[in-house]
């Protein structure tokens, strides 16, 4: 069964100062990372042996020159909380339980919390909400950022399948923290009234397209991989679930590219690197949206711009958002 979320734009008036997003300022807190060195996965994997394990979480861009690249958390995304680089503007709110990438620039800065969700600064003084990309006050308000695509994903099976992608180099000056194991007072208490329909440290899928938005509890995918054929908007979409990495990402239903062909996937479990056949060829493809055998082999689906996040900051930013659990499709072996 298809799901559809449908999403209207919704028009008000001017809120009162009750009504205001509360807001936490704190631009000291969190020195920004600003282009840093690169070297490869395949490299750093090496010089780190011993360090890096492979359940390290990572944030990985999957798209681009070298096909993407990972950033392990614990080495510049737990210190750093946003890197403004050449690749990208990668950030990391831990109280919201999300990673984005946006266009490359060397000019965004850590900058505190709204909605507690994570805020970032442009050099000429706007200030961008880290999940939505929209700029809420400073001279380009109104503006939108465009998310590059990215996921999350674990270092082992990242570095299996793609070893020649891009890593920042670990040199001595980075050394790694754990994660937080407490919400960062300032976030905590700019959070907004919360919506009931879920509990707000719950993690869910959020995608949006664009005036729909929709969101998926992550309990409710299951230990194996899956694909899900939703509808959002007037859009068909499929969404992705890597259970050994317990990471999902949205695509398009069709390759990426002038000659744009319709891409059918169903689940087959004799690779778990890949488990993902299409239909119309019988090419195989990965987590990232890429064929990895076949007739196929190279192509790519569009990415849509879905989010792996905490329910109370979906909801936050997309109040009248969809919440939905479909029942799982295309999820039995074609083979064992």
């Amino acid at each position: 069964m298809l799901a559809i979320c449908l999403l209207l734009a919704t028009l008000g008036s001017e809120p009162s100062e009750t009504d205001k997003p509360k807001t936490d300022f704190r631009p000291d807190l969190f020195r920004t990372l600003v282009n840093p060195a690169c070297s490869h996965c395949i490299d750093e994997s090496r010089s780190q042996a011993g360090a890096l394990q492979n359940d390290d979480r990572v944030l990985c861009w999957i798209r681009g020159k070298y096909e993407g690249g990972a950033i392990p958390y614990r080495w510049f995304l737990v210190p750093y909380r946003v890197i403004s680089d050449t690749y990208g503007v990668f950030v990391y709110d831990a109280d919201a339980g999300f990673v984005r990438g946006y266009p490359a620039s060397l000019d965004y800065r850590f900058h505190g919390w709204r909605n507690g969700v994570m805020v970032m600064r442009h050099q000429d003084g706007t200030l961008f909400d880290c999940l939505t990309g929209l700029a809420f006050e400073g001279p380009r308000k109104g503006e939108k950022l465009t998310p590059i695509p990215t996921l999350e994903s674990d270092w082992g099976p990242w570095l299996k399948s793609n070893p020649g992608t891009v890593a920042y180099a670990m040199i001595s000056k980075f050394q790694p923290l754990a994660a937080p194991r407490t919400l960062q007072l300032e976030s905590q208490k700019t959070r907004p009234e919360l919506d009931p329909r879920l509990d707000a440290e719950e993690r869910v899928f959020g995608l949006i397209e664009g005036e729909a938005t929709c969101a998926w509890p992550l309990s409710s995918f299951g230990e194996r991989p899956e694909v899900r054929k939703i509808t959002l908007g007037s859009k068909d979409a499929l969404i992705l679930w890597d259970a050994r990495t317990r990471t999902a990402c949205a695509f398009a239903s069709e390759t990426d590219g002038p000659d744009v062909k319709a891409v059918t996937l169903a689940v087959d479990l004799s690779d778990l690197d890949a488990p993902w056949v299409d239909q119309e060829t019988g090419s195989r493809w990965s987590i990232v949206g890429r064929a990895v055998s076949g007739p196929r082999k190279g192509q790519t689906l569009r990415w849509l711009p879905g989010v792996m996040v905490k329910w109370f900051a979906w909801a936050a930013e997309y109040p009248k958002t969809s919440l939905e659990n479909p029942p799982r499709v295309d999820t039995k072996a074609l083979s064992k």
